[in-house]
């Protein structure tokens, strides 16, 4: 009887063992979070292509739980849709300045 009890416990003690985390574990690591940010402000100043990449970079920190990182990224990004200068020339220059005047 010893020996079925013995089993018993042995088997429970393994399945602690055998518990995997679904959540992954990000110490240290936020490089998403930094590349989002990166591109966001290299997308500022060139193509369109890197505002993108940038946005989406700053979506996946955000749900890998880095958040500061997450939310500087993609204001960047979204600044960078903002002044990309290809979408400037998509909307036009004239119609920009033609709210102003």
């Amino acid at each position: 009887m010893d020996k079925i009890g013995e089993n018993s416990s042995s088997s429970s003690s393994s399945k602690n063992q055998m518990e995997l985390s679904l959540t992954p574990s990000n110490e240290g690591k936020s490089y998403m979070g930094y590349a989002g940010v990166i591109l966001g402000v290299i997308g500022i100043f060139s193509s369109a292509i890197f505002t993108v990449i940038g946005l989406v970079c700053a979506v996946i920190a955000l749900f890998m739980g880095q958040f500061s990182l997450g939310v500087i990224g993609l204001l960047l990004a979204l600044a960078g849709i903002v002044t990309s200068p290809i979408i400037m020339g998509m909307i036009g220059l004239s119609t920009i300045l033609a709210w102003f005047t």
